[in-house]
């Protein structure tokens, strides 16, 4: 995030950013700006926009600042038929299981002669999380990132379609992106993956995101600055393990504008989309059912296309 990709925490700090999505109401302030009361403002809108969301079924945005030169934002809600359930936010995440093996679910049709992992060689950039060298971790009143023996440890507070993102800082255009993540206690469209080719545009990030649901759907979506575009929407695989404490190998290949979705080494959908070509990338989560809901994030790792 094999060549061991290494930065030290103070090109990291400049570097890396954790970002989501951005809210159009609540302006970026400046660099001189007392830390506390921008927090404390941020919290306030929050709160605000959170209470007007659970009125309307459009999709709403709000955005916290963090006391640190680097900015977090928060992800828009989705919006889909079922309603979502409210709940208080948890100050910290409490981690029920550490993640197990990955292996690739057993499937009724037999898997392409070669998985990318292994036909690639070493990667670009590896990152096993012992260490946030490479990321800006951030909490707010919706989801965290923290590093916790040699795991990122992703955590959507309350189950109302809300999803956090958090970016590292390399860019790039071509690549083979995975990462191995596994689910604590979840359920149904409880949501977790990878933002890709993420580029700034106007104080958001604009880019691809591409995830697996604890019921073991898969989607491709894209957010544009204000909702999210379905490239694929959530769609049922054998391939994706189902279930609290089912480790899963998520991964993302894009070549131009060809992309190709893995789940444990296994290509489930090939398509074309060129709205983005290169850019950051990163990890999200988020939750419909499950308070508290946890994934545990063993590896992050891309490799290079030539």
């Amino acid at each position: 995030m094999h060549v061991h990709f290494k930065v030290n925490r103070i090109f990291a700090g400049l570097a890396a950013l954790a970002l989501a999505g951005c809210s159009l109401l609540a302006p970026t302030p400046s660099a001189t700006q007392d830390p506390a009361l921008v927090y404390t403002a941020a919290a306030q809108t929050i709160i605000a926009q959170l209470t007007q969301a659970a009125s309307t079924t459009t999709q709403t945005a709000s955005t916290a600042i963090l006391p640190t030169t680097l900015q977090t934002e928060i992800q828009p809600s989705e919006s889909p038929s079922e309603t979502p359930t409210p709940a208080s936010p948890s100050p910290t995440a409490t981690v029920t299981a550490t993640l197990t093996a990955t292996v690739p679910p057993t499937a009724t049709e037999p898997p392409p002669p070669s998985d990318p992992r292994l036909v690639l060689g070493d990667p670009s950039f590896f990152d096993t999380f012992s260490s946030d060298a490479n990321w800006a971790l951030y909490e707010d009143d919706h989801v965290s990132f923290e590093i916790d023996n040699g795991q990122l440890v992703m955590t959507a507070f309350n189950p109302d379609y809300w999803e956090g993102w958090m970016l590292s800082w390399p860019v790039i255009s071509d690549f083979y992106l995975e990462m191995i993540a596994t689910p604590q206690k979840c359920a149904g469209l409880d949501r977790y993956g990878m933002m890709a080719r993420a580029q700034k545009s106007d104080g958001d990030y604009l880019g691809y995101l591409f995830g697996f649901s604890c019921d073991g759907h898969y989607s491709l979506r894209r957010w544009n600055g204000s909702n999210f575009v379905t490239i694929v929407d959530w769609t049922e695989s054998e391939f994706i393990r189902k279930g609290a404490g089912q480790g899963n190998r998520i991964g993302l290949m894009a070549d131009g504008k060809k992309l190709s979705l893995y789940a444990n080494g296994v290509l489930l959908k090939e398509l074309s989309d060129d709205i983005h070509l290169s850019g950051k990338f990163g990890v999200f989560v988020g939750s419909v059912k499950t308070p508290d809901f946890t994934v545990l994030v063993d590896e992050m790792a891309y490799w290079e296309l030539p």
